[in-house]
Order: structure tokens, then sequence, then C-alpha cells
């Protein structure tokens, strides 16, 4: 087994904390996110609180890929968390990431970062908007965060309810994006941008929302805009619940 790892400088005298805590990650911390990969709350008395993720071991296929010519999700979420960083735009501060290689295939991958202390998330303006006096800000706020995204030539093809994350700062809302590996960098149609906004499974209090700021910064016509939103949110609903209905056809949760 060999291990290759990129350290951003201010940590790079930590290697073998770094390492221990790979060693460890089963027993360490607090469990935030468990599926097909593993994202941890970890608080180190040196490092303070890192988010630590483990992605799972690839298929076979894909563990000579991201060995050969393909990056690792650890890789692609500390490279793209410093893109997004040098652009002004939030996300956990990155540290590092680590890749495991047996022979000529990776076996396991980590993402160091630190972890953010956020109030809410996206998925909770849909679950329980009740809980917020101040709602329709929030969604214009995150709007413009969403626009000064596209402006900077980023396709988040991740940005879903539980990837954003929310914090309350005097009397307006900061943003910060998260599991950050599918990214792409360049100048965006207007129906790509229109498109991003699908998989955050938008309310029909949302969209008039959304429309009329991203219609308002986008200098595009608001009509236009309602109009787009409300068919691709219409055929992405549908198309979850055909999804959901196969999934319990075939037993699967």
């Amino acid at each position: 087994m060999k291990w290759k790892a990129h350290i951003s400088s201010e940590y790079d005298c930590y290697t073998d904390i770094f390492y221990k805590i790979i060693e460890d990650f089963d027993s360490l911390g607090e469990i935030i996110f468990q599926e097909r990969n593993t994202l941890r709350k970890i608080v180190h008395p040196i490092l303070g609180t890192l988010a630590v993720k483990s992605f799972k071991k690839p298929h076979f296929i894909n563990q000579i890929a991201y060995a050969s010519f393909r990056k690792s999700k650890a890789y692609r979420s500390f490279i793209h968390a410093e893109i997004l960083s040098s652009k002004s735009i939030n996300t956990p501060k990155p540290i590092g990431y680590f890749e495991e290689f047996n022979l000529s295939r990776i076996e396991h991958s980590f993402y160091f970062s630190n972890y953010f202390n956020y109030d809410f998330t996206f998925r909770e303006l849909i679950e329980q908007k009740n809980m917020f006096t101040d709602w329709d800000l929030i969604i214009k706020e995150f709007t413009q965060f969403v626009f000064k995204i596209h402006e900077n030539d980023i396709l988040f093809k991740d940005l879903s309810p539980g990837n954003v994350l929310i914090k309350k700062e005097k009397e307006s809302y900061i943003f910060y994006l998260i599991d950050l590996n599918r990214m792409k960098f360049q100048p965006l149609s207007l129906d790509q941008r229109l498109q991003n906004f699908i998989r955050l499974s938008l309310t029909d209090e949302m969209i008039p929302i959304i429309a009329k700021e991203y219609s308002y910064y986008s200098n595009t016509n608001y009509n236009f805009i309602i109009d787009q939103l409300h068919k691709k949110n219409t055929i992405f609903i549908k198309k979850k619940e055909r999804k959901k209905k196969i999934k319990k056809i075939l037993g699967k949760t």
C-alpha cells in the first residue's frame, strides 16, 4: 500500500496527525452523514474542528481509472474548494486530500476541511418554511449567491438541498457549498443556469422569488425565467417520483 497526499501549507507540519486520524477514522468524532461515503465531525486538540470525508472504495474499473487518468473524488473536492475560495465563493476551508494505492489501483481516499458551524441547510427552507420569519429574504439572497457562482463560470452539479449550508450574520445570510467533487468550469448558457436550480426540489412558493431575482441580476425577461423554472421543476419532480416507484417495486428503500 502506498499513500499520496496533498496538504495546504498551513497544515503540512501535521502530516503524522492526519494519517493517525485516517487510521482511527471509524472510531473518531461523530457521523454527520453515512451512505456510500462517510462524513465525520472530528474535534482535535491541535487542528480544531474538522470535517473529514471518507469516500467509498471505488468499483474495480474506477480503481484503475482514478489511479491512471481520472482524478479521485477527494482530489476534486480539494481542488474545487480551492477554486471556489479563490473566487470568494464560500466553502469550508480546504485542508488536504489523501489517496491510498494498491499497485495500480486506488483503494481509499479522504478529504479534510475545516468544519463550518452552520445554522441550517436549504432543506429546512423546503420542509420547515414556517420556522423562518424572513424566508423570502433568504431565498432572495440565495439566488444572488447562485448568480455569483454562475457569473464565475462555475456549474455546481450537486446543487441540492443538503449541500447548501446557511448561517445568519446580523440581518443577512451567508451560504456555503459542500460536496464539491462534481463541478464544471465553463461559461454557462441561460438554460444551463436555470437547470442548475432544479436539483434543489424547488417549491411553488420559491420559484417566483428566484425568477424575479435572477431576471433582475441577469437582465433577462422574468416571464421567460419563471416559465422555464416551472417546466424544468415539473420534469424533475416527475422523474424523481418514477424512480421512487421503481425502487419500491424492486424492494429498495
